[in-house]
């Protein structure tokens, strides 16, 4: 999809990654850019700068608790009226918190979902609506066991496998939307995580990027990306995609056949 005189949404939208994709879509032609965020003053802050730099009411801040559904779904009936449509919804809001586990699922996957729906429910062609696309912003820990990081690994994991299954022909055919998934490494510094996690040697091998570099990856992906597609973002080199298995995995050589006993019969030597 080409971008210039699309409208799009952003959520997570007031700092970091979330603005630099705001940015980006705008400086790549998007006709207006809605921002959403819970962080008020942040999110007021990143309109100011990015109708200073593009012109007024180019972007338009809404304030949303994105694990309020409710909320949710009056941020986006509101944004669709501001907009009068949508093409493009970047689903980027994520927290890491291993202690409160609740939030970062709720933050990090039910949002994602609650989200893909309601953007789904706006661009489908079956509808009425004329299609377009969705990005997922997942975790190269999504694709990685990280021992550090275990319940924000599981939610990431989770967005890749919730966005490739809605992006199989059984939706596709019908809604005409595609839905794609971006999966940044780390950005900023470590400092920027809990002390434990960022003094942890795995992590340590990770080398920090920009978020511009991420954001022309998301630029790349929205126009040439296919549907369902996974994309990483990483060390601040330009994106590329990875295959996953459409399959169950290979069975290990050493794996029983069926009705082979899983105990040795014979004892141990000693």
């Amino acid at each position: 999809m080409q971008i210039k005189d699309k409208r799009a949404i952003v959520t997570g939208a007031a700092s970091d990654l979330g603005l630099a994709f705001s940015r980006e879509l705008l400086r790549n032609g998007a006709s207006m850019i809605i921002m959403i965020d819970i962080r008020q003053s942040s999110g007021e802050n990143a309109v100011e700068i990015l109708n200073s730099e593009f012109g007024r009411k180019r972007a338009v801040f809404l304030h949303c608790d994105v694990t309020n559904s409710s909320k949710v779904d009056a941020a986006f009936k509101e944004a669709i009226s501001i907009l009068g449509g949508l093409d493009i919804l970047i689903n980027n809001a994520g927290v890491v918190n291993e202690t409160d586990f609740s939030k970062t699922i709720d933050v990090n996957v039910t949002a994602v979902i609650r989200g893909t729906l309601l953007g789904i429910q706006q661009m489908r062609k079956d509808s009425g609506g004329k299609g377009g696309v969705i990005v997922n912003v997942s975790s190269i820990a999504g694709l990685r066991a990280l021992s550090e990081l275990p319940v924000y690994s599981a939610t990431k994991h989770a967005v890749v496998s919730f966005s490739r299954s809605f992006a199989q022909p059984y939706h596709y055919g019908r809604t005409n939307v595609k839905v794609i998934v971006l999966c940044p490494g780390l950005t900023g510094t470590l400092e920027d995580l809990p002390q434990d996690i960022s003094d942890s040697e795995i992590l340590q091998n990770y080398r920090p990027q920009r978020v511009e570099s991420v954001a022309h990856g998301l630029v790349y992906v929205i126009r040439c990306a296919q549907n369902g597609s996974v994309w990483i973002s990483e060390d601040g080199k330009p994106v590329y995609e990875v295959q996953l298995p459409d399959t169950l995995p290979q069975k290990k050589s050493d794996t029983l056949d069926a009705g082979e006993s899983a105990v040795d019969p014979k004892p141990a030597e000693s």
